[in-house]
């Protein structure tokens, strides 16, 4: 059938009435209040809104009285009503997934030319609901009504990692799992770092796990309290698609997903980097690895070995990089890692969702020193550095990045722990001043850097105060360290730069990088005059790879007259 275009007399949008304006006025503010980080006064909302005051007064009157906004009397702010969850909820009442997704899925099919699934849990299994077919050789085609296995199919892994631990742990010890394929994860420990690393990377890969020649990748659909409702997923053969074009589908399938729940869950995880900025100083900034780790991280120079070590958090693999000969070693875990650091008795400290562990490079064998995040399994640790009394200081975060749930934990070097401060989204980057007064850390989530008072005889951090906030349309703060000088080095994520900072907060220096998503610097070298930068590659398209073919790689640049500090090993 011959396609039927509509021709619309009207060129342009007609001029709201007066109902249609006072509409679109308190859309406007439900928007502003959603979007700010902390409940606003009137007087910002007067500011943001532009509106006239007597107007503002009268918008906000009947949004409270409707529920749709609240007003705390004692600061005097403004933040969203429940009414809006009672409203979310008939939503969801009625939410029909497939139709949802329909668009969408034929949007993926038609865009990579492979066969895009529809999933619901049901039971102990993910039945598929939904598919549409590229009309094109594929793996074996799928009836609508099958079901696939949790544990072996990248439906199943998403939905099942998405879970509350405790579920989980209820599937995991129903048994032995079966085995599909030779590559099938049976046993209970090395699926449950699959899970691990599935809900960190936001989404599921299976390469012949339940169908031997197929790919598969899969992303979690939301409902609105955050809990998978279903997921979507697109399969290949495998020898049309390799593991690098599979990983770069990511943004296009979490962006499906998103859509087809309009964003219900939250989105922390960002998809898109910012625009390439405009030309920041002038440096030199080289390759010294070449690589494509998913989320390269946590670098750290060690004089003693004179070596760099750094993590790939999503591999997962501890890199070292041996200054003097260059050679990149690489040790492969069958564990997320998302930190280490040289320990002073030999060997690295390791931070794994199952605890910190003492790693033997000899042997490769980790060994338990302590688990401060035991007592909440949907958590793990991120970034973490030693202060220069050789005790270990890590933040913690919530694995799907719920709100307020990570924690910073201050380690002896005997294992014993103590809880410094709660309430961080994405605990990051760590770091001290060189006369010991100050300590700084991130919270990516809400775009901060933060600084305490710092006691270092007695370990103890005080008057919390933001001292950099990046704005909303910037990146957010990574991983950090300071310089000689008591200046910050900050990774921005998204943006293309690592930025230097005086004491005082204030951006002294942007050096741009050839890689969209630079995740924490260290000085190191045996000047300590080159700031290595680690990246990643995770989540970016295969367009935004092609721009920034280096992402994932190490990178180096030398910054006339700066020099970093030493960075302490582990006491234990």
């Amino acid at each position: 059938m011959e396609p039927v275009e509509l021709h619309s007399e009207v060129s342009a949008p007609a001029e709201p009435g007066p109902g249609l304006g006072v509409l679109e006025k308190a859309m406007g503010l439900l928007n502003i209040v959603s979007q700010a980080r902390v409940p606003m006064t009137f007087t910002e909302l007067l500011r943001a809104s532009r509106l006239p005051k007597a107007t503002l007064h009268r918008i906000l009157a009947t949004l409270m009285r409707e529920g749709l906004l609240r007003h705390d009397a004692y600061t005097r702010t403004y933040r969203l009503g429940f009414r809006l969850l009672e409203l979310a909820h008939e939503v969801w009442s009625d939410f029909d997934l497939r139709l949802a997704a329909q668009d969408e899925m034929v949007r993926l099919r038609d865009t990579f030319r492979e066969s895009v699934l529809l999933g619901v849990l049901d039971g102990d299994s993910v039945v598929l609901i939904a598919c549409e077919s590229p009309g094109r050789e594929e793996p074996e085609p799928l009836p609508i009504g099958l079901r696939l296995p949790l544990h072996a199919s990248a439906l199943g892994k998403v939905i099942l990692a998405c879970r509350d631990p405790a579920w989980q742990s209820r599937l995991l010890a129903s048994g032995p799992q079966k085995r599909y394929t030779p590559q099938t994860l049976t046993e209970p420990t090395a699926l449950r770092s699959e899970l691990d690393l599935t809900r960190a990377r936001g989404y599921a890969l299976e390469v012949d796990e339940w169908h031997e020649g197929a790919v598969s990748l899969a992303a979690p659909i939301f409902d609105i309290e955050g809990q998978p409702v279903g997921a979507i997923c697109v399969r290949s053969r495998a020898e049309r698609m390799d593991l690098p074009q599979a990983h770069s589908l990511a943004p296009a399938l979490i962006g499906a997903a998103r859509r087809i729940s309009h964003n219900a869950g939250g989105q922390f995880t960002s998809i898109e980097p910012n625009d390439a900025p405009p030309e920041a100083t002038a440096l030199e900034v080289r390759c010294v690895v070449e690589s494509r780790t998913l989320l390269g991280e946590g670098p750290v120079w060690s004089p003693r070995d004179s070596a760099l070590y750094w993590v790939d958090i999503l591999t997962p693999a501890i890199h070292r990089l041996d200054g003097p000969s260059g050679h990149d070693a690489e040790f492969k875990l069958g564990s997320m890692v998302s930190v280490t650091i040289p320990k002073a008795s030999g060997g690295l400290l390791a931070a794994t969702p199952s605890g910190l562990m003492a790693f033997d490079t000899d042997s490769r064998r980790l060994t338990l020193l302590c688990h401060p995040e035991a007592d909440r399994p949907g958590n793990r640790y991120n970034d973490g550095k030693c202060d220069r009394l050789g005790r270990f200081w890590v933040g913690t975060l919530d694995m799907a990045t719920a709100a307020n749930r990570g924690n910073l934990f201050r380690v002896e070097a005997d294992g014993a722990w103590k809880k410094m401060d709660s309430g961080f989204t994405v605990a990051n980057g760590l770091g001290w001043s060189p006369d010991n007064r100050a300590m700084y850390f991130a919270d990516s989530h809400r775009r901060t850097v933060y600084r305490y008072d710092f006691d270092l005889r007695a370990g103890e951090i005080s008057n919390r105060q933001p001292l950099i906030v990046l704005d909303a349309t910037d990146g957010r703060p990574d991983g950090l360290t300071v310089d000689e000088e008591g200046c910050l080095w900050v990774a921005v994520w998204d943006a293309w730069r690592v930025s230097r900072y005086s004491p005082e907060g204030r951006e002294l220096m942007r050096i741009k990088l050839p890689v969209p998503r630079p995740t924490s610097c260290c000085f190191g070298g045996p000047n300590l005059d080159t700031l290595y930068i680690t990246s990643a590659s995770v989540r970016l398209s295969g367009a935004a790879l092609e721009a920034a073919p280096l992402s994932g790689s190490l990178l180096a640049v030398q910054v006339p007259g700066v020099r970093g500090l030493p960075e302490t090993m582990f006491g234990g």
